[in-house]
This record gives C-alpha cells, sequence and structure tokens, in this order.
C-alpha cells in the first residue's frame, strides 16, 4: 500500500516491548493493531486477532481488507511466561504465531520486523522446571527464526538482550527477568542470589531498543537491501556483573533507609540445597566472564554503541522502581 504516511501493522501492542514501541511508531505511521484482549491507546485502528488460531482467527474478507492497507509488519506478539502449565504453549505462541504472521506478510507482499531473543542462540541446561521453561523459549524463538529465513518477504530478525523498563513506563513490567529479580535482591536476604559476583548478563535499556526497531522498521519501508537478516540489539560490551547489580541495590537499600546486613550474593560453589525460583532462574540468567559479550550491531541503524554508563544509569533506575515496599 506504500503512502506518504506508510501503515504499519503491530503485533503485542500491549506487552512490554509493544507499548513502549507503539507511540515511537505513531510519530512517523499510521499503526493498525493486531489486538487479542486489551485495545492499546494511540493506535490508528485495531484489529481483533489471534496468533494461535488459523488465518490468525479472521474472515478471508477481514484477512484480504488488511492485507491491502499495510506496508510492513512489526512482529512483537509473543509467551514470555518463566513457567508456563504447559511448554508446548511457547511454540504455539512464538513459532507458529509467527508463521502465521509471515504468511500474512507474503499475502501482503510487505516486509516485516521480527523481535526474537538472544535466548535463541543459546541451549540452557539442567532439568528442573526453570531450566526446561527457559529451554522451551528458547527453541520457540528459534524455531520462529528459521520460519523467518524461510519466508519469501524480506525479514528483519532482532536478537534482543534482557530490557529495562522504559523510564516513562507506567509500571514496572514485574513478571520480566530483570525486574522480579531486582525486586527479589531488595527483599535483602543475605547471601540469597547464588550467583558469583564476576558473572553477567545483557540487559539494554527499552529506549535503545525502541530506538532501535523503529530505524529498523523505516529501512524495511524503504527496501534497504541492507535491513533484512539477523541483527543482534543487545549492550554487548557494556553487559553487567551480578556484583554491578548488587552494588545498585545495596546503595539504594541504605539511601530507603533499609541496609542490607550483608553481601546479596552467596557464593554459587557453596554447597547449598537444590534452588528454586527466582534463585533458580536467577542462576541461569547470568554467564560466566569466560563467556564472550553478546554481539550488539546497534551502530548498524544508531550513532553509537550503547555505554556502560547509560545502562548503569538505567539499572539505577529501575532498582528504584522495584523497591518492593513502593505502593
Amino acid at each position: 500500500m506504500t503512502a506518504a504516511r506508510p501503515t504499519v501493522l503491530l503485533t503485542g501492542s500491549t506487552g512490554v516491548i509493544g507499548a513502549t514501541l507503539l507511540p515511537a511508531l505513531t510519530a512517523r505511521h499510521d499503526v493498525t493493531a493486531l489486538v487479542h484482549r486489551r485495545r492499546p491507546q494511540g493506535a490508528t485502528t485495531c484489529v481483533q486477532a489471534d496468533l494461535t488460531a488459523d488465518g490468525l482467527g479472521l474472515s478471508t474478507s477481514q484477512r484480504s481488507e488488511l492485507a491491502v492497507g499495510i506496508d510492513v509488519i512489526v512482529h512483537c506478539g509473543g509467551l514470555t511466561d518463566f513457567a508456563p502449565r504447559d511448554h508446548t504453549a511457547f511454540d504455539n505462541v512464538n513459532a507458529d504465531g509467527t508463521r502465521r504472521i509471515l504468511e500474512l506478510a507474503e499475502d501482503a507482499g510487505v516486509p516485516v520486523v521480527l523481535l526474537s531473543s538472544a535466548s535463541a542462540a543459546f541451549e540452557v541446561p539442567g532439568d528442573d522446571l526453570a531450566a526446561r521453561s527457559m529451554r522451551a523459549y528458547g527453541r520457540s524463538k528459534r524455531r520462529a527464526e528459521e520460519l523467518a529465513t524461510r519466508c519469501s518477504q524480506p525479514v528483519a530478525i532482532v536478537r534482543t538482550a534482557l530490557l529495562f523498563a522504559a523510564r516513562n513506563a507506567a509500571t514496572a513490567p514485574r513478571h520480566q527477568f530483570p525486574h522480579a529479580l531486582f525486586t527479589a535482591m531488595l527483599q535483602a536476604r543475605p547471601g540469597g542470589l547464588p550467583v558469583r559476583p564476576d558473572h553477567w548478563t545483557d540487559i539494554l535499556p527499552m529506549e535503545t531498543l525502541v530506538d532501535y526497531v523503529t530505524a529498523l522498521t523505516e529501512a524495511q519501508i524503504r527496501g534497504d537491501v541492507t535491513a533484512p537478516g539477523l541483527h543482534w540489539v543487545t549492550a554487548g560490551p557494556a553487559r553487567l556483573t551480578a556484583a554491578d547489580l548488587e552494588r545498585a541495590c545495596i546503595d539504594f537499600l541504605r539511601e530507603a533507609g533499609r541496609p542490607a546486613s550483608g553481601p546479596l550474593l552467596a557464593d554459587a560453589a557453596t554447597p547449598r540445597r537444590r534452588m528454586h525460583g527466582m534463585a533458580r532462574v536467577a542462576q541461569l540468567g547470568f554467564l560466566p566472564p569466560e563467556q564472550p559479550d553478546m554481539p550488539s550491531h546497534l551502530n548498524r541503524l544508531l550513532p553509537t554503541q550503547v555505554t556502560r554508563t547509560e545502562v548503569l544509569e538505567a539499572l539505577c533506575h529501575n532498582v528504584r522502581r522495584c523497591a518492593p515496599w513502593a505502593p
């Protein structure tokens, strides 16, 4: 449909990424939000659909009308549960849902920006519930990427790291790993987190991801031949160690008049009972120091790479928002 103001079809517009991406897209484009239950504020148009249903749950006429009215698809919709009751739900939503979106792109003859995850590149070890859940999630994202490589339309795959909440977000996304982790650490249980101080994780400011995806969407609309393919959108060398997270939490606890009575990190080599819940998820979410940084392609579309200072500022801001005693 290319027009003076192109139309973006956005999935996942009420999710953690989509809700922040929506206003950035509407500033430059018309946005049709593909919605399941909740309708976002700010979209030009909303279309009721279902990623888990054949044909997205749309009638033939609805699908045809949708296809002729869009210029690009930005697919953010997905399942990111820590421990769903049924692990096949990851495939049903993340992989098969992506297949249905790619089929729509082929019908419409438009390019796609696919939000994936760095988890697609890793195979989490372990037989416990947390490990099985994270492994199933990563495999579902990997399968979605594989489907994207077989699509007849140009697809740009965004492998993003973990994300800090946006500064202007109404609430912190409590069910996302970084924020659940900060909340647990702010309980100030000495030695409660069984992670070595030098182990690291990659958490990117949400605003950086939104800037990159917005630029990538515009590149896809322009038909930029360098846009399709794999994009690692991560902090890269600006990664954070467990010690960085501990320091930010201890500093905030002291400032809030709730000083920790000891270190928040425990020596992971010390024999302990089997870890469950957030402690186990945290173990799986950190990588050893000898593991290389994740690739980062931010400078393909943005002026500069994200800096460690920017990441640390986002860390401190997010820690403050995750205080478990806050109303």
